[in-house]
């Protein structure tokens, strides 16, 4: 077996390799120079052989560390895939809701971003925005409020072990899991969105899903081996709150799962066997695009909820991490987001596009929040 055959079947498992046909028919005389052959050979021959399975040991071993919950499942949920059905009426309904968060000043503007995008959309659900109470400003709390949003102060869930391991931009999203304890303010169905969503089309038919948990699996960018992964991406769920599931989460010291993920591992853990998949049209990471841009050239036209997971065109690297843009430093981050990503210029444009409609029809309350000296761009 030839060297380059070796290394593709070690890669490939049993799969057949195809060889390169010969490129001539000449044959060296039986004998001729082969004692010089091998003394010459022999040594590079052999180290070049130990450094292609080092390699290939090395990259069996790296696929090895992609972690997934469902090899390594621990049955930590009691509760059943399908709840209790919902059959009231959904469309003036204070009975579902969409649901945000707010941890940090710099993300105001996107919390009413997105509030009017849902609100474009056609979506009459409750809309309710949990934040940290002492962690976000008056300000911030004024721009979100002036877009629409309830504000409902929750207290901070702090990670497990202190938050040692875990992402810094993670470090609040425990926070979250609150969402599920909603029924006790009459939610019996709710949609959760990130706040560096932006809402496309309606997608109110999210509600009437039969299902305890519902999210969009995972993409990630090109040279990740998880590609599209089977573990789902926490930005967008639908859920059927429940205080006792929370109660229950809270009970799961014992879980094992990769830290740095925060919730998001967390979730796949918990939810894991549980969860229904939902198509990417309903959690558009931008990754797909920088994945494989013919999957996101096929779903464009029926996006109902994009996600700016790589890169958040209302955040400027130039600007403090928590603050609240002015309207002239937003025009700056988003310029320097669509000239520094070239690859998702349309879809920047698509979030710059929905800001000036939020302005032109709430600037005068926006403003009213915002620190004196402010003006508008």
């Amino acid at each position: 077996m030839t060297l380059h055959r070796f290394l593709l079947t070690l890669l490939n498992g049993n799969r057949k390799a195809y060889e390169r046909l010969p490129t001539s028919s000449a044959r060296i005389p039986e004998g001729h120079g082969k004692q010089n052959a091998l003394r010459r050979y022999a040594v590079p021959a052999t180290l070049l052989m130990l450094l292609s399975t080092t390699v290939v040991l090395l990259i069996k071993l790296t696929r090895l560390k992609v972690y997934s919950p469902m090899d390594d499942y621990q049955m930590l949920n009691p509760f059943p895939v399908v709840q209790e059905r919902f059959n009231g009426s959904y469309s003036n309904s204070n009975a579902v809701a969409v649901v945000s968060t707010l941890y940090t000043n710099s993300y105001a503007i996107a919390t009413a971003v997105l509030a009017h995008s849902i609100r474009g959309a056609e979506s009459s659900a409750r809309l309710i925005l949990l934040y940290i109470e002492g962690q976000v400003s008056e300000e911030a709390l004024c721009i979100s409020r002036s877009a629409g949003w309830e504000l409902l102060a929750v207290p901070r869930i702090a990670p497990p072990l202190g938050g040692k391991g875990v992402r810094t931009q993670f470090i609040d999203q425990y926070t979250k899991l609150h969402i599920w304890s909603l029924d006790t303010m009459g939610i019996k169905r709710l949609v959760y969105l990130d706040a560096d969503t932006l809402v496309r089309q309606n997608f109110d038919e999210l509600f009437r899903l039969p299902f305890n948990f519902a999210a969009v699996p995972d993409v990630y960018g090109p040279g990740d081996a998880r590609g599209f992964s089977l573990t789902f991406n926490a930005g967008v769920l639908a859920i059927q709150p429940s205080s006792r599931i929370l109660e229950n989460m809270k009970k799961t010291e014992t879980a094992r799962y990769p830290i740095q993920q925060a919730e998001q591992a967390f979730l796949n853990l918990y939810f894991g066997a549980k969860a229904a998949r939902l198509p990417y049209i309903y959690n558009a990471f931008i990754a797909i695009k920088k994945r494989n841009p013919v999957v996101w050239e096929e779903l464009k036209d029926e996006l109902a909820i994009v996600h700016y997971t790589d890169h958040k065109p209302f955040l400027s690297d130039s600007q403090p991490s928590n603050k609240v843009l002015t309207p002239d430093e937003m025009t700056m981050a988003m310029d320097e987001a669509q000239s520094k990503y070239e690859l998702w210029s349309e879809e920047f444009g698509w979030w710059r596009t929905a800001y000036h409609k939020m302005m032109n029809d709430n600037a005068a309350k926006v403003m009213q929040c915002v620190e004196p000296g402010a003006r508008v761009g």
